[in-house]
């Protein structure tokens, strides 16, 4: 999950720079704005023909009882021989799971749901689960991502080109930090303690640049550089940044792929994908037309 978190910000960052490039080095014309929206169909196309290709998962194959493509596909994952201890203690460890959920609550599609239905405490997880998106997106952070430029025009940054700049060193902070958070803190400091450190530190950050803008109302005094107190919002900005990047950012996914039992763990993800996706929707929906149409 750690993984999938990194790649997603390492693609935000490509984002960013190729929107910076193309504003830096090519008059305005349909194909400026043509080209980002092309550019995204060569990862697309890279998912697709790697879908083709993807071995299908042995546990589900282990399930449906076509055990013999299971195991060649586990082997073809660890690079080991059927008949290595290491495969046959994970076979083994297989069998166990799916006999333990067969007999417990099913292996059918509505098995999980009824699980659900029936068991409070794998009802709080799920609710848990879906709260931590809600929070995840209340930062702000989708509409800072999608709108960053507007965002440092209304601290006072001018300019296309210097807004979209920002921007990009916007998207090299997260990413940075999304490796300090995969390789360093999330298994030292803990999921709950970075939760707590990122909600604090980014609130803090976040009272100083709206009470900065809300004091200096810098877009009705448009000016060619920044002052003391506009740069310091900015880099209030990026501290915030460097807060919600290691914490609120990837946390949540983490969570939500340990904290339920086999039984209804694929149900659970989904569920945390919906969330993810529907409290992003709700609150991009949110920002007023005005915002689009200055951006």
């Amino acid at each position: 999950m750690g993984l999938y978190e990194l790649g997603w910000q390492i693609g935000g960052l490509v984002g960013f720079w190729i929107n910076y490039g193309l504003i830096e080095h090519m008059a305005p014309s349909h194909k400026q704005w043509i080209i980002p929206f092309a550019i995204q169909l060569i990862p697309a196309g890279a998912l697709f023909i790697g879908s083709l290709l993807c071995k299908e998962s042995p546990r589900w194959l282990l399930s449906k009882g076509k055990r013999e493509l299971a195991l060649k596909n586990l082997s073809w994952l660890r690079q080991l021989p059927a008949d290595d201890i290491y495969m046959l203690e994970e076979v083994t460890a297989c069998d166990a799971a799916i006999e333990s959920q067969r007999s417990s609550v099913g292996l059918g599609f509505f098995q999980p749901f009824k699980t659900l239905r029936k068991d409070r405490k794998v009802m709080y997880r799920f609710f848990l689960g879906g709260a931590l998106f809600f929070w995840q997106n209340a930062s702000g952070i989708n509409a800072i991502n999608y709108y960053s430029p507007t965002v440092f025009k209304s601290i006072g940054i001018t300019g296309t080109n210097n807004s979209l700049f920002t921007t990009g060193l916007f998207g090299v902070v997260k990413t940075v930090f999304t490796f300090v958070w995969l390789l360093i803190l999330i298994d030292k400091m803990g999921r709950r303690n970075l939760l707590m450190i990122g909600a604090i530190g980014g609130s803090l950050c976040l009272w100083f640049v709206g009470g900065y803008i809300a004091v200096a109302k810098p877009a009705e005094h448009p000016t060619t550089s920044l002052g003391s107190g506009g740069t310091a919002a900015v880099f209030f900005f990026y501290l915030w940044t460097a807060f919600y990047t290691p914490s609120w950012n990837g946390t949540p996914w983490v969570l939500n792929s340990e904290m339920f039992d086999q039984n209804v763990r694929t149900l659970a993800q989904a569920f945390a994908a919906a969330n993810n996706w529907l409290w992003n929707f709700l609150g991009m929906s949110s920002i007023p037309p005005s915002h689009f149409r200055t951006y």
